[in-house]
């Protein structure tokens, strides 16, 4: 089963059975690994409520609270959604797989493996990123304990957390516990998070292989139809030609048979995570106007600012990533309507004709994918976002003055 599948994108399929988000696991393993996961993220949302509560006048407080519950709501609707739609996931999980049976040719098999290598990379890089703010997201707070242990003070320093943990509790009294529960949950939810967004970019990124195959073979049939038209073909021109044409009108056909796969596969994508992009594009402002905030609120405590950075940069370089990856997704699948648009149709032998013109009909219209079918994932929906939670930043800072 997903041989193909398995062969080019094993890891990622160990990083999803090992978060109990692989499609192909049982409904009762997946239970197992993130029913606990979302409970535990569930519940410390509801103490971040009742610490909302129990400190409004305090607006820091306030504002951490505001940034913790919409980060931490964002990390567990990825998660959930995977797990949602783990029906949708199998089936771009087989489409893949199907694809390699499909695609077989020496062109298409090292496009293939050449957008496969891309992906491993990419998705290398964006996990070792992303476990390194980790590593200094959950290390940050220890700072005064290891300063107490390098150059004691006559009292002990005040204790952090990675997550502002202001509860009805003694967090001295409670400090290794607490540190110890958030420092867990935020890992592993992160750990969770990371595989479901490799797999998003291994799938798109897979699309984007299907596009630039389709693009290749027209720009090689049309070149194609050129030569022959120029070709000499002695006594038997017309005959030869005809059958060389038609060689050529079966293989335009085949292209636009790949070409439909590649918009079905869009189609899958589309519709497994459109609703999680629109909620993650709208918390992903939230959290970076409270975490800048916050960051203005703490300017003379190194190690809250460099916490606060941490979140504000993995905040961006998430929202880059679905919006980047979506920017790119258009731009492949828009080769291959400049592909066509730039062949001498007239020139086409009439069935030929026909074919190009609804490649162009088409192809006009790029393929993206969509926040609720409703905003495109693009460098101008990066900026917009961007743009936005600067604009509420601002205001806030205003009106704080």
């Amino acid at each position: 089963m997903l041989v193909n599948f398995q062969r080019e994108y094993n890891i990622h399929k160990i990083l999803l059975s090992s978060s109990g988000l692989w499609p192909y696991q049982s409904k009762l393993i997946s239970c197992l690994f993130l029913i606990p996961l979302l409970v535990n993220a569930i519940f410390y949302n509801l103490l971040e409520i009742l610490m909302l509560y129990d400190y409004w006048e305090d607006m820091n407080i306030v504002f951490d609270a505001c940034y913790q519950i919409f980060a931490l709501t964002s990390i567990a609707g990825r998660i959930f959604n995977m797990f949602w739609n783990r029906e949708q996931i199998k089936r771009i999980c087989e489409a893949i797989d199907n694809h390699w049976n499909i695609f077989t040719s020496k062109l298409e098999v090292q496009i293939l493996n050449d957008y496969s290598i891309m992906s491993r990379k990419l998705t290398t890089t964006y996990s070792m990123i992303v476990y390194a703010i980790l590593i200094l997201f959950i290390l940050t707070p220890l700072t005064p304990v290891f300063l107490d242990m390098i150059h004691p003070l006559n009292k002990s320093r005040s204790r952090l957390f990675p997550l502002t943990a202001k509860f009805r509790i003694d967090d001295e009294k409670y400090y290794t516990q607490l540190y110890c529960w958030i420092a867990s949950m935020v890992t592993i939810m992160i750990f969770a998070m990371v595989a479901v967004d490799n797999f998003f970019l291994v799938s798109i990124i897979h699309a984007y292989s299907l596009f630039s195959i389709i693009s290749r073979q027209l720009e090689e049939i049309i070149t194609k139809l050129y030569v022959n038209k120029d070709r000499k073909f002695g006594c038997c021109m017309n005959t030869k030609l005809e059958l060389e044409n038609e060689r050529i009108y079966q293989k335009y056909i085949i292209s636009l048979k790949k070409y439909q796969l590649a918009l079905e596969f869009v189609d899958m994508l589309n519709s497994a995570y459109k609703i999680i992009s629109l909620f993650s594009l709208l918390l992903s402002g939230a959290i970076l106007i409270f975490a800048g905030i916050q960051v203005t609120n703490v300017l003379e405590q190194l190690g809250e600012v460099m916490r606060y950075t941490f979140v504000i940069v993995g905040n961006l370089m998430q929202l880059m990533l679905s919006c980047y990856a979506g920017q790119k997704l258009r731009d492949i699948s828009q080769n291959v309507f400049y592909r066509a648009y730039t062949a001498k149709w007239y020139e086409f032998p009439p069935k030929l004709k026909s074919l190009l013109i609804i490649t162009l009909f088409r192809s006009a219209a790029p393929c993206s994918l969509t926040a609720g079918n409703m905003i495109p994932l693009s460098i101008e929906t990066y900026g917009l976002v961007v743009r936005t939670a600067g604009s509420y930043f601002m205001t806030f800072l205003s009106l704080k003055k």
